[in-house]
C-alpha cells in the first residue's frame, strides 16, 4: 500500500473506535434529515387564501363526506364551520352516523339548524372483510352526488374559506388527489409533547416534492382528515375497496392513488382547517396504537428499522450529550458530534414549532415524545402480532 494511504489506514484504526464510527454513521442521517428539511421547507406549499365568489366565478360541485361514530363531543363544531363555508358553487355535506351509541347524529343535525345542504345518512352494515372507516367512506361516497368529494373526518373545524380554496390549489397544482395536513389543535401536555411530531417526521424523512413529482407509491403522504377527489377518478380507484381491510387506510389509498398513475400532491393545510385528534394520552395511544403498525406495512423488519432510525437521530442524542456533561467528556464521538445531533433536532423542531403554531415550551420534550411514540408503535405492533387486535370505538380489528 503507498505510503500516503498507509499512514491513512494506520491513522483509521488508531482513532477510528466502534463509537466513532456509530456516530459518523448517525451523522449521515442526521445531515439527511436537515437537508431534507429545507428542501420541504420550500415546497410544501399551503392554499392561498380564497378570494371572495364573484371573483372565483362558480367552482366544481362539493361533496363533503364526514364519517362519525361516537362524535358528539366534537360533531356539532364540525358542521357549523361546513355550513358556514362560503362555497361557489353547489355544496353538499354528507354525515354518516356509524351506529354511533351516544347522541352524534341529534348534534349534527342540531348543528346544521336546518341547511338543506346537510344530510345526516343511517349507517348500513359493516361489509365482511371492511374496516370501520373505509366502510362508511363507501357508503358516504354511493350517496354523493358532487363532482368533487372531500373526504374528512368528524373532529374537523374548517376555517373560513377553507373549501373553496382548497379546491383552487387542486386546480393550480394539477393534482388528481389533494391532501392537506392540518393545524393540529394541541391542549393537555402529553397533546402537546407527541402530536406535533407528526409535523417532524414528514419534514425529516419524506422529500414532499417526490410525493407528486415520481410515481413511485413509496412516496406517498395523505392525511384522511382531508382528502379531496374527483368523484370519476374515485370511481376508477375503486373507491375504498382496494384499501378495505387498512386501519391506515389514508397513507394506503395514496400508495392506491400512485400506483394507478394519479397525480398525488400532498400540501400544507395548517391555515385551512384544524384537527384536535385526541384529548389524553390514552387517546392518543389508542388513536396511533391502531394506525402505526398499518401504516408501515405490517412488518416488524420495517417497524425495527423505523424505530431504529428514530433512537439513532431522535433520542440517543441527548443520552450522550448527558452523560458527556456528567462524566466531562469533550471528545468528537463522546460530546461533539452528539451535540451537533442535538442541535439538528432541536432547530428542526422549533422550527416547525413557529411555522405550524406549536408550542415552543415542547421542543424541550423532544426525546421524550419519541421515546413514548416508539413504545406506542411496538405496542401497536404486539396488538397486531399477538392476535388481540386493534380497538376503536367499541369495535376491535384485526390486522
Amino acid at each position: 500500500m503507498p505510503g500516503p494511504l498507509s499512514d491513512l489506514w494506520r491513522l483509521a484504526q488508531e482513532y477510528a473506535t466502534p463509537l466513532l464510527v456509530y456516530q459518523m454513521v448517525v451523522t449521515v442521517f442526521v445531515a439527511f434529515t436537515a437537508v431534507n428539511a429545507l428542501g420541504d421547507w420550500v415546497t410544501f406549499r399551503r392554499p392561498g387564501r380564497a378570494l371572495t365568489p364573484p371573483a372565483l366565478g362558480a367552482l366544481t360541485p362539493l361533496s363533503v363526506l364526514i364519517p362519525a361514530r361516537n362524535e358528539e363531543a366534537v360533531i356539532a363544531a364540525c358542521v357549523r364551520s361546513l355550513v358556514e363555508q362560503d362555497y361557489p358553487g353547489r355544496l353538499e355535506i354528507l354525515i354518516l352516523d356509524d351506529h354511533s351509541t351516544d347522541r352524534t347524529a341529534a348534534v349534527a343535525r342540531e348543528a346544521a339548524g336546518g341547511d338543506g345542504r346537510v344530510r345526516v345518512i343511517p349507517g348500513g352494515e359493516m361489509l365482511p372483510g371492511w374496516k370501520g372507516k373505509p366502510n362508511a367512506i363507501r357508503q358516504l361516497a354511493e350517496a354523493a352526488t358532487g363532482e368533487l368529494l372531500l373526504l374528512g373526518d368528524a373532529d374537523c373545524v374548517f376555517y373560513p374559506g377553507a373549501l373553496a380554496a382548497a379546491v383552487r390549489h387542486r386546480e393550480a397544482t394539477g393534482a388528481d388527489c389533494l391532501s392537506l395536513i392540518p393545524y393540529l389543535d394541541c391542549r393537555s401536555f402529553w397533546e402537546h409533547v407527541i402530536i406535533p411530531l407528526q409535523y417532524f417526521i414528514v419534514f425529516a424523512t419524506l422529500p414532499i416534492r417526490n410525493v407528486y413529482a415520481t410515481k413511485n407509491p413509496a412516496f406517498a403522504a395523505a392525511n384522511g382528515a382531508f382528502i379531496l377527489i374527483d368523484a370519476a377518478t374515485y370511481a376508477a380507484l375503486g373507491g375504498h375497496e382496494p384499501v378495505r381491510r387498512e386501519m391506515a387506510e389514508d397513507l394506503k389509498f395514496a400508495q392506491h392513488v400512485k400506483r394507478c398513475g394519479y397525480r398525488l400532491v400532498y400540501a400544507d393545510g395548517s391555515t385551512t382547517y384544524s384537527v384536535r385528534m385526541y384529548d389524553s394520552l390514552r387517546g392518543i395511544c389508542e388513536g396511533f396504537g391502531k394506525n402505526l403498525y398499518s401504516a408501515l406495512g405490517r412488518s416488524v423488519g420495517i417497524v425495527a428499522v423505523w424505530s431504529g432510525f428514530l433512537w439513532a437521530t431522535q433520542v440517543l442524542p441527548f443520552g450522550f450529550v448527558a452523560a458527556a456533561l456528567v462524566t466531562g467528556d469533550r471528545s468528537a464521538a463522546g460530546w461533539w458530534l452528539p451535540l451537533g445531533h442535538v442541535a439538528v433536532a432541536l432547530g428542526l423542531r422549533a422550527a416547525l414549532a413557529l411555522r405550524f403554531r406549536q408550542a415552543l415550551w415542547a421542543v424541550l420534550t423532544h426525546p421524550l415524545g419519541w421515546v413514548a411514540t416508539i413504545a406506542i408503535t411496538y405496542y401497536s405492533t404486539y396488538l397486531g402480532l399477538s392476535g388481540r387486535g386493534h380497538a376503536w370505538k367499541g369495535r376491535v380489528y384485526q390486522t
